[in-house]
């Protein structure tokens, strides 16, 4: 009796644990590392893309993707992207047809935010790309600097800078495509993520499979039926 109620205080209080952090975190498989393509054929190959098929990223793909955009590549716990004074600002979101995630680098984690499927908010007035699988928000945390005259917010769009350059070669690496944007329903997004005014949405990318490649796999599909 004492051994079942101690489980049920447990379990009350791994609950607990999850509502008080805002979600439930979910490792993700081990990036791959090792892309067949070089540094200069992905910089050939970039593009922008805003068409996107409804085709779903693999969490193996997802995970390698977020290790380039900005995960750490050393026993020391820096990242694959720069910042300033190594403040680490820029925060990667993860919005799906789910809902929201925050990626935590050190672990190789997702933990739930959110729910919502704010892929519409992010898409604004480009309503064609809400279909995308994934949105990228980048986000920086200016209270991780030191400055506080207006110098960190130009540290937070340069920091944003360099992670999104990284999404975009990534991209190519890995067979997606993608395109960096500004445009954003802000205070929507804001409000679903329950942000900070020190937290500054900086970026977001759309991730996905071009458009034009669905229409060449059904082609391909309907003769191989034939």
């Amino acid at each position: 009796m004492k051994k079942t109620a101690f489980l049920i205080l447990c379990t009350m209080m791994a609950v607990n644990c999850t509502a008080a952090d805002g979600g439930t975190s979910v490792k993700l498989p081990s990036p791959d590392k090792k892309a067949t393509m070089t540094l200069f054929e992905a910089l050939q190959n970039r593009r922008s893309v805003r068409e996107f098929s409804d085709k779903e990223i693999s969490r193996e793909t997802l995970s390698s993707l977020l290790w380039a955009a900005t995960g750490v590549n050393r026993e020391s716990g820096l990242l694959t992207a720069p910042t300033a004074v190594n403040a680490q600002d820029i925060s990667v979101y993860v919005a799906d047809k789910n809902g929201v995630s925050l990626y935590n680098p050190k672990e190789n984690s997702l933990k739930t935010i959110t729910k919502k499927d704010i892929r519409a908010d992010l898409a604004e007035r480009q309503k064609g790309m809400a279909n995308a699988p994934v949105f990228l928000l980048l986000v920086s945390d200016i209270s991780k600097f030191r400055w506080k005259d207006g110098t960190e917010k130009t540290f937070a769009a340069e920091d944003a800078g360099y992670v999104s350059q990284n999404i975009d070669l990534a991209v190519v690496a890995l067979g997606l495509a993608t395109v960096p944007r500004h445009m954003m329903d802000r205070d929507a997004v804001k409000k679903a993520l329950g942000l900070s005014d020190t937290q500054l949405m900086m970026l977001n990318h759309p991730v996905g499979y071009p458009a034009e490649e669905s229409s060449a796999d059904k082609k391909k599909e309907s003769g191989t039926k034939k």
